[in-house]
């Protein structure tokens, strides 16, 4: 699952990493990366799927979607890496 804000500056999606298992991965316009790694597991998709289709319709989706995270109780571990111009 994978959505763009309604601007197309900004990306949430969800995959499985090898190593690391179910992972968010967020992308704006100016390079910026963020992974969310999911600290448990066991959340259902369906759960990140809803906290993502929050997030993305905020004005800033990365913190719409840590702020819709929080409301459901999703703990995530940040590895956020450097901007890609």
């Amino acid at each position: 699952m994978a959505y763009h804000s309604k601007n197309g500056r900004e990306f949430l999606g969800l995959r499985c990493a090898k190593g690391t298992g179910k992972q968010i991965v967020y992308d704006a316009v100016q390079g910026r990366r963020v992974l969310l790694n999911i600290v448990d597991q066991s959340t259902e998709d369906s759960i990140i799927e809803a906290a993502l289709q929050d997030g993305i319709t905020k004005s800033n989706a990365f913190y719409g979607v840590m702020s819709a995270l929080e409301e459901r109780s999703i703990a995530v571990d940040l590895e956020v890496s450097p901007p890609t111009f």
